[in-house]
């Protein structure tokens, strides 16, 4: 584990528990916005961070921690959709949707059903779309971060995001036409 050995250790630990704390929800949603199973995510979560400690010292300070990790889990998440095994399994795509609890008020329901509407069309974006579009406003990455965690250009993410938005309102649109037919 190269500079862990030893004294380091301590040190390195107690890094990458800040980190944890600090962004360890972002990298679970990232994970989730890809393999879309809770579980799954978790597991990706971890060894992004078990990856990081690892690597801790080819962190070399150009991008933030936050975008450096980021890069870890997108590229951990598209190793793990190339996988065999999971090319080849039944997904749980809603697994999210068990734990909500009865609305307490009116408000808070449309909301709710709001939200889970706008998650379901982000569900069903084009992965490469997906991931610009949550890296950039569920995450709140720049630009400039969106495209180094990616490996594609600045201008590559411009365009991304303007054909995901695209998407998602035509998505969006889609369903309240259908929805006021019924």
């Amino acid at each position: 584990m190269g500079h862990l050995a030893g004294c380091g250790t301590e040190d390195a630990l107690a890094t990458l528990e800040a980190w944890m704390a600090a962004y360890g929800t972002d990298v679970l949603n990232v994970a989730y916005s890809y393999v879309r199973n809770y579980h799954q995510a978790q597991d990706i979560a971890q060894d992004v961070f078990l990856r990081a400690l690892t690597k801790m010292d080819s962190f070399r300070g150009e991008s933030s921690v936050k975008a450096w990790l980021l890069s870890i889990t997108v590229n951990r998440c598209k190793d793990h959709l190339r996988s065999w095994s999971v090319r080849h399994e039944v997904h749980d795509e809603e697994q999210v949707a068990l734990s909500r609890a009865a609305s307490d008020t009116e408000a808070e329901a449309v909301g709710r059903l709001e939200r889970e509407r706008v998650w379901q069309a982000l569900q069903r974006l084009p992965v490469k779309y997906r991931e610009v579009v949550v890296l950039y406003y569920m995450r709140g990455l720049p630009g400039h971060e969106v495209a180094r965690v990616l490996g594609i250009s600045e201008q590559n993410v411009r365009t991304r995001l303007h054909r995901g938005r695209a998407l998602l309102r035509e998505m969006l649109d889609e369903g309240v036409d259908r929805h006021e037919r019924l």
